[in-house]
């Protein structure tokens, strides 16, 4: 499969910005977005890679290098899960693909006791030195290294979409927290991945993505669902300007805004178990 150009994505940006302002009052903008579409099929750079795929496990290895960046839906994300895992009293608790250990050094700052899990070494090497109080285990989402209610709550942020199956990573959750805990889920919306969003990242040898699965908000309600747990809510905060951190924010810098800000960027979950 020949690697996606970045003249593709800039038609596509142009072209989602379009419709967006389609029956807006805003005919100038539209005349602009197609003008603009025009020149970046004249572009002498259109031609250039948009990144290059790498699996799972080699791109976090790759990535943890600038993981702590932050990363552009660090923000948005974070503000709509702190108020859901502010309310509960401390505890021991789990960091489902912890990554370098955000999550797992925000709990732990709140008084929890951490266990984080993930499937890259190469991450879990940053984040043992964050929370040396903390355990932290290599494993997967689909088989946590866990015994049976052995948790009081898990958060699992921006890994689901990772998977190209929810349903064993949600039983698993469901398994290891006690009777009565909470589990908090965020991903990135369905909708952005529908868009063609990847996990994009500056890799060895320039661009390069993690490919993301797309699922729909109701693949996630029953996957949780049919693991035993009870959907308490649900957010979708929408991309910022400053979220919408793509490829073509610097080149089609309208376009880029007019075609992604205010779009669902991430979904989180709050979910019980009974």
């Amino acid at each position: 499969m020949t690697d996606p150009t970045l003249g593709e994505l800039m038609v596509g940006v142009e072209g989602l910005a379009l419709l967006r302002l389609l029956h807006a009052d805003a005919a100038e903008a539209r005349a602009a977005r197609l003008a603009e579409t025009r020149d970046v099929l004249d572009r002498p750079d259109r031609g250039s890679p948009l990144g290059t795929e790498v699996d799972v496990d080699e791109g976090y290895v790759q990535w943890s290098r600038s993981y702590d960046g932050p990363l552009r839906l660090f923000a948005v994300e974070g503000a709509a899960v702190r108020p859901r895992i502010d309310p509960w009293p401390a505890g021991t608790v789990l960091d489902a693909a912890c990554g370098t250990g955000r999550w797992s050094e925000y709990l732990a700052g709140r008084g929890h006791t951490v266990v984080g899990v993930d499937r890259s070494p190469a991450m879990l090497a940053l984040a043992r030195p964050k929370i040396p109080d903390g355990r932290f285990l290599e494993g997967r989402l689909d088989a946590l290294p866990l015994d049976d209610a052995s948790v009081d709550a898990a958060v699992c942020a921006l890994a689901m979409v990772h998977l190209a199956d929810l349903g064993q990573a949600f039983a698993e959750l469901a398994r290891v927290v006690r009777p009565g805990g909470r589990v908090v889920v965020s991903d990135v919306h369905p909708f952005l991945v529908t868009l063609g969003w990847q996990a994009q990242f500056a890799g060895r040898n320039g661009r390069a993505f993690i490919r993301l699965h797309p699922h729909l908000l109701s693949d996630y309600a029953t996957a949780a669902l049919e693991a035993g747990l009870q959907v308490r809510g649900v957010a979708e905060p929408v991309l910022t300007r400053e979220a919408a951190a793509t490829p073509t924010a610097t080149l089609i810098p309208e376009a880029n805004e007019a075609a992604y800000v205010g779009l669902p960027a991430v979904v989180v979950w709050e979910l019980a178990r009974p």
